[in-house]
């Protein structure tokens, strides 16, 4: 370190080993503070501070033993996240004994974790995670921002004789803005307790330990809503570990000094030498261990930033708004840097092919609840409320400024606010008080009203409280007004594409229907077709694919109250999630969409298009696409004129072949994502002030704005 510019200073707390006159003979360029008498860690750790003379601060205790490069890359992290405090290390132990801290300090929330457990824990990292948020760094192998640590004055030396000192300072760094990321590559191996536990017996750390979490509840904690939850916690887990039946005896001499509370908390100077810019709700959510951030690999300096936040991840492709998402994404990522922000349901490696085309994705594991908050908010909004993804979200975009935040889908609204001063942009995959409307349409049912009773007033208002809302029909940016664009769906007309092996393989009486059962509209799809058109088609050899999604059981038992589907029929096939749709498609002679109610418009439709297959649908099914019945696809009204088409169609080599034909030049022409994506590039260009290309120009008051492609449509 001293090579490179460094210093290393040393504070020998107390030792009679001759440790000074060993230092001073073997390497005398480091600096020595002394201290006659043992301190507390804290007060050991800030004589050392005082003396610092680099702007930046690394404490290290004597029973971490780094590894290759971990200097390097705790330095990194102060490049990358803008008003960084606290860079901390992975933390490993030696081989054969337990893990018992890994540096990513987190503190779950107290309803998804063991009652009896200490309220902080440390999580195992993920594959691929690196500076992610946590709620402090350890005080044994942390760089820290010298100037930021001594505005805070330091480590609280009230800690004795060690222990949460540094949960505090991270904390107290929080309250400021200044965030705590864990570098995964700086990495230490570490002999736990090995000072410690020479002078004091295990109980004696665990009544240390219980005693100074209340200090720092008491010392730190100013939200009196945050702290009476964290406190309240606090003494009934001691409560009960004292009355376990095998009693924790530190726990009953903590509870014996709780009393002392307001003691400690008058004589907190650290709480009072700085102001709060950050509230204590917002922290301990991004330090709830919810939120994992994951480098991507296709940020390039000097690029626009742009944030796209989701309900689900893009990838895979398991249902149509993911195919959107990502078609877009990856056009996107040519020009600009991405930077997404979606929830998820488990914590876990981000796909590969979203790394491939994002700067940087942040996941946020989303809490499930039979348990509703009263509210008059639809309840799908409700589900999608967390504490933990508006703080990710803001803290993101601090970090990366971006000039547009795109909201998908339309519960994720409610977080327009957090992407401040990023223009908004709402994307409507549906329009869900119209998707609700038609619903109705089909029969009346009580539940359905009341979710549209408020999904009106919250999707009107924010329609209005974003700068654009993205259509995908003109029908659609008709209804929501002037705010509005028309951004059509598209397809892959490269990778959907007819081989003449397929036409040759595929079978004319051979169906298929594909679309996710998490959507209602499918399942009221397959079961209307089930139940009206397929015992028309009885005895003449028809097959029926099915391609349902993933969870398709859960969704089939979630909806079991508005429709149930019989699939146990002779000549129906259904399976799951398939990843790769393509051999399906060439292996049917027909497509249906039998949709009775649809907003927005349908990826399946355009896909089976851009594979050259003839479609048969219900006017739900082309809702928006401005299909021309007869030439591009077949549209059927009625149960039996359905059932007449296909029969029609299938006998009909020729007709066939001349609808697949029209199929495919209209996918080209009119529904390429390269074009969707062009017009999206110019959206987010006006939006951010910048020059747009007259080809990618978009009128925010509306209009498609999507120009004729050029591409060959036809295999030969």
């Amino acid at each position: 370190i001293a090579a490179c510019g460094g210093e290393v200073i040393v504070s020998d707390n107390g030792s009679g080993d001759g440790t000074i006159s060993w230092l001073r003979e073997t390497y005398p360029e480091v600096e020595i503070v002394y201290s006659g008498l043992p301190l507390s860690f804290a007060s050991a750790v800030n004589l050392g501070i005082e003396v610092a003379r680099y702007s930046h601060l690394c404490l290290l205790n004597n029973d971490m033993e780094v590894q290759a490069g971990f200097f390097v890359e705790l330095r990194r992290a102060f490049r990358q996240v803008p008003d960084l405090f606290c860079a901390t290390a992975q933390i490993f132990f030696p081989e054969g004994v337990r893990r018992e801290e890994t540096g990513k300090a987190v503190m779950p929330p107290f309803e998804t974790r063991n009652p009896a457990d200490f309220p902080v824990t440390c999580d195992l990292p993920i594959e691929g995670e690196n500076l992610s948020y946590v709620l402090y760094g350890s005080g044994g192998c942390s760089l820290f921002d010298t100037a930021k640590l001594r505005q805070l004055n330091s480590l609280d030396p009230v800690y004795e004789p060690a222990y949460v000192e540094d949960l505090d300072l991270g904390v107290r760094g929080w309250q400021q803005g200044w965030p705590t990321v864990f570098a995964a590559a700086a990495q230490v191996l570490h002999a736990h307790r090995a000072t410690t536990s020479r002078y004091y017996t295990p109980e004696q750390l665990e009544r240390i330990l219980e005693l100074n979490y209340l200090r720092f509840l008491a010392r730190t904690i100013t939200d009196p809503v945050v702290f009476v939850k964290c406190w309240r916690h606090a003494v009934r887990r001691l409560n009960l570990l004292a009355a376990a039946a095998v009693p924790r005896r530190a726990a009953l001499q903590t509870l014996a000094q709780a009393w002392r509370a307001p003691v400690w908390c008058f004589k907190s100077e650290m709480a009072r030498t700085v102001t709060r810019s950050m509230n204590e709700e917002s922290i301990l959510a991004i330090g709830s261990g919810a939120v994992a951030v994951f480098p991507g690999k296709a940020g390039k300096a000097g690029r626009l930033a742009v944030l796209i936040a989701t309900p689900y991840l893009p990838f895979p492709l398991a249902h149509g708004g993911a195919v959107r998402m990502y078609n877009l994404m990856k056009r996107a990522a040519a020009h600009f840097n991405l930077i997404l922000v979606s929830f998820v349901d488990a914590l876990q490696p981000v796909p590969p092919e979203l790394l491939e085309i994002c700067a940087e994705v942040v996941t946020v594991k989303r809490s499930r609840s039979h348990l509703r908050r009263t509210s008059k908010r639809p309840d799908m909004v409700e589900e999608f409320d967390s504490p933990a993804f508006h703080a990710a979200l803001r803290q993101t975009v601090r970090k990366w400024k971006p000039g547009v935040a795109q909201l998908e889908f339309t519960q994720m609204a409610q977080y327009a606010a957090d992407c401040a001063p990023a223009k908004t942009v709402l994307v409507e995959h549906d329009v869900t008080l119209d998707l609700h409307q038609q619903l109705l349409e089909q029969g009346e049912d009580w539940e359905l009203r009341r979710q549209l009773d408020r999904w009106i007033p919250f999707e009107t208002a924010a329609w209005r409280e974003v700068d654009c809302v993205v259509a995908m029909s003109e029908k659609d940016r008709a209804l929501i007004g002037e705010r509005a664009v028309a951004l059509p769906n598209g397809v892959d007309t490269v990778r959907f594409y007819p081989p003449q092996a397929d036409a040759e393989n595929s079978d004319p009486g051979r169906l298929l229907f594909i679309g996710s059962f998490g959507h209602l509209p499918n399942l009221l799809a397959v079961e209307f077709f089930l139940r009206e058109v397929w015992p028309r088609l009885a005895g003449q050899g028809f097959t029926l694919h099915v391609i349902a999604g993933a969870r398709r059981e859960f969704f089939l038992e979630h909806y079991r109250d508005r429709v149930r589907v019989d699939f146990d029929q002779p000549g129906v096939e259904v399976e799951g999630f398939v990843a790769d749709v393509r051999p399906a498609y060439g292996r049917a002679g027909m497509v249906i969409a039998p949709l009775l109610a649809s907003a927005g418009t349908n990826v399946k439709i355009l896909e089976a298009m851009a594979m050259g297959k003839v479609v048969v649908t219900t006017p739900g099914g082309v809702n928006g696409l401005e299909l021309e019945d007869g030439r591009e696809v077949v549209v059927a009204r009625t149960a039996e004129e359905m059932a007449l088409a296909l029969v029609a169609l299938r006998g009909d080599g020729a007709r066939r072949a001349e609808l697949e034909r029209q199929a495919r030049e209209t996918a080209v022409r009119r529904f390429d994502w390269d074009q969707v994506a062009e017009t999206q590039r110019g959206l987010y260009r006006r939006l951010m002030g910048q020059p747009v290309t007259e080809r990618g120009a978009i009128p925010i008051d509306g209009g498609m704005g999507v120009g004729a492609g050029g591409r060959r449509s036809w295999p030969g």
